[in-house]
């Protein structure tokens, strides 16, 4: 899929740069594997399938039900929305 906008600074730097300096170190290697298997699906059905079970991937609810979670580590977690095969509003953030 296409990312057409990415919030996070570090998610940023990672995607076009391949640079880590702004994420923290333990979550490099699966921030990767996520982004990078988003970048490469087709949509977002093909992304579910082929997702790793422990990244629990997942529509919210509520003011953010336009969102997909993907799990990253106990608080953390890859936000987005998805319109039309594209990604939007690419975030890492802090659930607690």
């Amino acid at each position: 899929m296409i990312v057409r906008s990415i919030r996070h600074r570090g998610l940023r730097q990672l995607f076009q740069n391949n640079s880590s300096r702004l994420l923290k170190q333990d979550l490099v290697e699966r921030v990767r594997g996520i982004v990078t298997a988003l970048a490469m699906a087709e949509n977002m059905e093909g992304f579910i399938r082929e997702a790793a079970p422990r990244w629990r991937v997942h529509r919210l609810s509520g003011e953010r039900r336009n969102e997909w979670s993907v799990s990253v580590s106990a608080n953390w977690r890859i936000t987005f929305e998805e319109r039309d095969g594209t990604i939007a509003h690419l975030n890492l953030e802090d659930y607690h």
